[in-house]
């Protein structure tokens, strides 16, 4: 049932019911003074915690047989220490302790199967939704990355989106507050308001107007969704935050975070969009210029031994200074993944753009 990494490791597992045994043996042959046999039950305990029923089963079967044979070298079948009939007591306490071993094996694996199938069913319809951004449009370059916390069955509602639109190119990274099946609904009817509304409206308090009636319709009470609106038209950048971690830009080498002076309440809690002015961030693009989007996945997390927060603008700074954007991508990935010892409690969704540099021109950055 668990997963190991190598077959010299679920060996080692699957023999640790076998060792328990040998020990109990051991320790009944070494004295005189006390009967133990009665732990060989540990040994099924021991396996149905990681095997299946059969290797359950298996155990429980040696664990008897180990008592009968001690029983017999010990001469417990005679009248001393109570005679047959406390041994028939001894073996059969280990008998219905591996019964129910097997009983406890059969419920983890049918558990664990049920938990694998709702988190694949989870992870495709979250997978379906999210539709392959495209590579470049607009003059832009673009790379997504999606990181699953893969806890237990807990989706998130993560969720990306870029589309071409007459007034420059628009994009949209935001996340659904709560997890599972419901947040992944939530993002479903978030993304395709976007790429209806994203490509009618003619600004972006109306993109943000109709998000905002979209999230409210949808969503209860407590619900909402953070996000934040682009729109990149020629070299100029105009950026709405709707209570969304502040985006990352990166600029010959330096990272540095496009706040806004008063941010928005999230989508679903909009009173008002149609005054944006304090809320809006523009920045004219230069070749070479990388922007990051991302979820609040990756700002929450933290280093394990330590409980230290990843350390965002220096990783963005040495990881997307450097290399293909792809490239660039993967690297931040991978200064997340050894922060926090691949133990995400949350998704992560990274959109990365990239203004190119002229054909010639190679990006070169700090060494990591």
């Amino acid at each position: 049932m668990t997963a190991l990494s190598s077959w010299p490791g679920r060996w080692f597992t699957a023999l640790l019911p076998l060792l328990m045994l040998a020990g109990v043996a051991a320790l009944e042959l070494s004295n005189r003074e006390w009967t133990v046999l009665e732990l060989a039950v540990l040994s099924p305990m021991l396996a149905a915690t990681f095997g299946g029923p059969r290797l359950t089963a298996l155990y429980g079967v040696l664990a008897i047989g180990v008592g009968v044979m001690l029983g017999i070298f010990d001469h417990l079948f005679g009248q001393s220490d109570g005679g047959p009939t406390a041994q028939a007591v001894r073996l059969g306490g280990v008998a219905v302790g591996g019964v129910l071993a097997v009983l406890v094996s059969r419920y983890n694996t049918r558990r664990e199967t049920k938990l694998q199938n709702v988190t694949r069913v989870a992870e495709v319809a979250q997978q379906s939704i999210l539709a392959a951004v495209p590579s470049s449009s607009g003059g832009l370059r673009f790379a997504v990355r999606y990181e699953s916390a893969a806890a237990e069955a807990r989706i998130g509602g993560d969720l990306y989106e870029v589309v071409d639109t007459a007034w420059g190119t628009r994009l949209l990274v935001g996340d659904v507050r709560g997890k599972g099946l419901d947040a992944v609904r939530i993002a479903s009817r978030v993304l395709g308001c976007f790429r209806f509304v994203g490509r009618q409206a003619e600004d972006l308090p109306m993109v943000l107007a109709g998000l905002d009636a979209e999230v409210a319709e949808v969503c209860g009470l407590d619900d909402f969704v953070t996000a934040v609106v682009g729109q990149v038209d020629g070299r100029r950048l105009r950026l709405v935050n709707a209570g969304h971690p502040d985006p990352v830009l990166v600029r010959e080498g330096q990272a540095s975070l496009l706040d806004v002076a008063t941010r928005l309440p999230p989508l679903g809690l909009l009173a008002d969009t149609k005054d944006t002015a304090g809320n809006t961030v523009e920045v004219a693009l230069r070749p070479g210029d990388r922007l990051l989007l991302y979820t609040d996945g990756i700002t929450e997390a933290r280093d394990p031994a330590t409980g230290r927060f990843f350390p965002l603008l220096p990783a963005a700074q040495a990881a997307l200074s450097r290399g293909t954007l792809e490239e660039a991508v993967a690297d931040l990935v991978d200064r997340l993944r050894a922060w926090t010892r691949s133990t995400l409690n949350d998704d992560v969704a990274l959109l990365v753009a990239e203004l190119p540099r002229p054909a010639g021109r190679l990006r070169r950055g700090p060494p990591a």
